[in-house]
Formats: structure tokens, sequence, C-alpha cells
């Protein structure tokens, strides 16, 4: 059976922040036997996925987003009532790269097969898996990942390659290890075939 915590907890502000939290008075590590949880947690009822940590704090903590509050009507030093579930890692739903492609269709599944046909031609000793729930491929190590979001095509290689190449695709939302590739917008083959061609570099000196 999962256990659910429920408590009442005063939300703090995060000085300099338009942000809050509340404090957990449970001792995380000893009950779910980890340090970092995700959980399905509400405030007030409302409810909220995310995680209990450690930020330099005394006791773990899980933040309160704005809309959240906003929702609820409360405000830093007010008392929202807490319920914190542990939330699963997502169970894989493919056993292989062609299942995972297969599960889109028209020209996100033709970008998905490209990109694959270019991943693989940047050395024959590439493999694939599916790790994470997405599309993975191993050379040395993990080179390069993608996933099918709701209005883009995340392609993830490793920081490096990111900011090595980030002043060619300045018109792309990117993050440390993230390339966001919207459905809307042509798919930059060559660049991507650069940037997986770096990643073949790196991970070959291994």
């Amino acid at each position: 059976m999962k256990k659910i915590l429920e408590f009442d907890a005063v939300l703090i502000k995060n000085p300099g922040m338009d942000a809050a939290y509340v404090e957990v008075p449970f001792d995380i590590k000893t009950i779910f036997g980890k340090s970092r949880l995700p959980v399905h947690a509400t405030f007030d009822g409302e409810p909220y996925d995310g995680q209990v940590v450690k930020m330099g704090t005394p006791c773990h903590i899980i933040g309160v987003r704005k809309d959240i509050r906003t929702k609820i009507g409360k405000r830093p030093g007010d008392i929202v009532h807490v319920t914190l579930e542990e939330r699963e890692k997502p169970k894989l739903a493919f056993s292989s790269v062609d299942e995972y492609i297969a599960s889109y269709s028209g020209d996100v599944r033709q970008r998905m097969e490209t990109l694959r046909q270019i991943i693989l031609e940047c050395s024959p000793d590439i493999t694939e898996k599916i790790s994470w729930g997405m599309a993975t491929f191993v050379l040395n190590g993990n080179l390069v990942h993608f996933s099918g979001e709701k209005r883009h095509l995340g392609f993830h290689p490793s920081p490096s390659a990111i900011e090595a190449f980030k002043d060619s695709f300045a018109e792309y939302k990117y993050s440390k290890g993230t390339l966001q590739l919207p459905y809307d917008k042509p798919m930059p083959y060559e660049l991507l075939r650069q940037m997986i061609m770096f990643g073949v570099q790196e991970q070959m000196k291994k």
C-alpha cells in the first residue's frame, strides 16, 4: 500500500524570488529510502506533481507554484493542507526504437525516421535502445536521445555539443542538454549531423 503523508504547513517565501515552499515535517530518507522524492502532491486539494528535496534547508521542502497559490487563494504566511504520495518512475511503454517511432504518425514519424538514419550513419558501432522512455543511441555510453513532445521533437545530445553549436541554432529553444525542434519548422538535419559527429568524436576518446 502506498504511503500518503498528510500535514498542515506554513507557506514560506523564497527570499528575493516570487516563489514559495512548504517544509515537510517528516524524515523522507527514513520513510522512502531516498533523499529526492518525486511526488503527487495536493495543496488545499489542488493537485501538483513535483519533487520533495533538500535545498540547503534543514529539512525537506516542496515548492508551491504561483498559479497554485493563486487558485487556492494563499500567500506566504498562510497555512495550507498538504498531501504527498510517492510518484513512481514511468514504466517504459516500448521495447524498441522501432516500436517507439511506430507510435507516431505522419510528418512526426518521418522526422524521427530521418533523424534515426542520420544518427546510425555517423558510425557503424552505434547501437540503439529505449531509455527513460526515449529513443536512445549508444556509443561507449549514451550518445544522443530523441523524443516526441507535444509541439516539438526533443533532440538530446551531450551538454558539450549544445555548447559547441549554440550559435548555430539561435532561433530554437535549447537548454543544457536539449534542443527543441518545432514541428512547424523544417528540421536542420545537417546541423544535427554535425552535432552527432561531434558527439561521436567525444565518445571515441573515452
